[in-house]
């Protein structure tokens, strides 16, 4: 996968959630009110791990997209 692979998919429940497969999710209603979070795929579902906040959907998803390629770069 590369990060120009990514296709996020809107949740279709809720509007504020954002899902890429093998990147995680990118919401603007986590644990924390006031931006867009993001959880990564690799960590547990827990409110430490969710990176943020961002102040646009955009922002969290193109960190979400960097931090994902620095994961894939570490595997390697």
């Amino acid at each position: 996968m590369t990060v120009q692979s990514i296709s996020w998919e809107q949740d279709g429940i809720d509007s504020g959630w954002f899902f890429a497969k093998d990147v995680g999710s990118v919401s603007s209603s986590r644990y924390h009110p006031g931006g867009w979070w993001f959880l990564p795929k690799w960590l547990p579902d827990t409110e430490e791990n969710d990176v943020g906040p961002f102040k646009t959907k955009a922002a969290a998803m193109a960190q979400a997209e960097a931090l994902t390629a620095r994961q894939l770069a570490n595997q390697d």
